[in-house]
């Protein structure tokens, strides 16, 4: 049964951050910056321990969470405007877009990618609510010590030769550089067409503070490159097209005015680049 694995913190980190999409959709002010009508019952916590969790985060933590699901969400929907027709999920953990979205996938197939041990949690975990994968949806687990992106998707039915949306989200902070710039490496390989939209934390002279207070709840960051070191890694890995979402753009489209007290992420960062 699901709930006889073991979860690590990384995992736990899956959990808390579809908490805050839950706290977010049941208790945040109109408009929503988005909506998961899925991340409470996904999460198995109960609706008040949902919301308290999102409040104990602080206006700018909690933010983080909804505020990422949207921006990739949104560039998601305008690339299948151009033709893309798959969208990879890289360390998806509790992400809920292909059973929200399970009427409107029509022709996108989605592949999600994570660990094999909290992949199948989650799989449990869905098949427990009553809930039906879509036949769109391919579950893709991987070893990430031992086996390549190419490697994971290759059985799920992945197409390297036709452009891909990936999503990279809450996850570059717990990977060396090296890691990183492979995992860039791969995706700058893709078909021409294909998008990448990933989070990294860019702590600045805060790092070591960010670092320390990381290690209080028992997770270890590895990185924390600045803009301009990951617009070099992008630009390395064969990306031509970047963009970067700076705190001051966020708060300006998506927390203008909130009644909820919501402010940008201090310190996640957005990334944005086409092959």
């Amino acid at each position: 049964m699901s709930e006889q694995i073991e979860l690590t913190s990384v995992h736990n980190t899956a959990i808390q951050s579809a908490a805050i999409r839950a706290g977010h959709t049941l208790t945040g002010s109109e408009p929503k910056i988005f909506e998961d009508s899925l991340a409470l019952a996904i999460s198995g916590m109960a609706e008040q321990d949902a919301i308290a969790f999102c409040k104990n985060m602080g206006p700018s933590n909690a933010s983080t969470c909804v505020v990422r699901s949207r921006v990739t969400e949104d560039r998601l929907a305008a690339a299948r405007e151009r033709g893309v027709e798959q969208y990879v999920i890289l360390g998806a953990g509790l992400d809920t877009f292909a059973l929200r979205m399970a009427d409107r996938l029509g022709s996108l197939t989605v592949y999600e990618i994570d660990d094999p041990v909290f992949q199948q949690w989650k799989r449990e975990r869905i098949e427990s609510l009553g809930l039906k994968s879509p036949p769109q949806l391919r579950y893709a687990p991987c070893d990430f010590e031992t086996m390549s992106i190419a490697e994971a998707l290759a059985p799920a039915g992945f197409d390297a030769d036709r452009p891909v949306f990936i999503s990279w989200l809450g996850v570059t902070q717990y990977l060396t550089l090296d890691a990183i710039r492979e995992t860039l490496k791969w995706a700058g390989k893709c078909a021409p067409g294909s998008e990448i939209v990933l989070t990294y934390t860019d702590g600045g002279d805060q790092s070591e503070t960010l670092i320390a207070h990381a290690a209080t709840r028992g997770v270890k960051l590895y990185s924390h490159p600045s803009a301009q070191e990951m617009t070099d890694l992008l630009r390395e890995a064969g990306f031509t097209k970047i963009e970067q979402q700076t705190r001051e753009q966020a708060s300006e489209r998506y927390f203008k005015d909130r009644a909820d007290g919501l402010v940008a992420p201090e310190f996640q960062r957005m990334a944005m680049a086409i092959v």
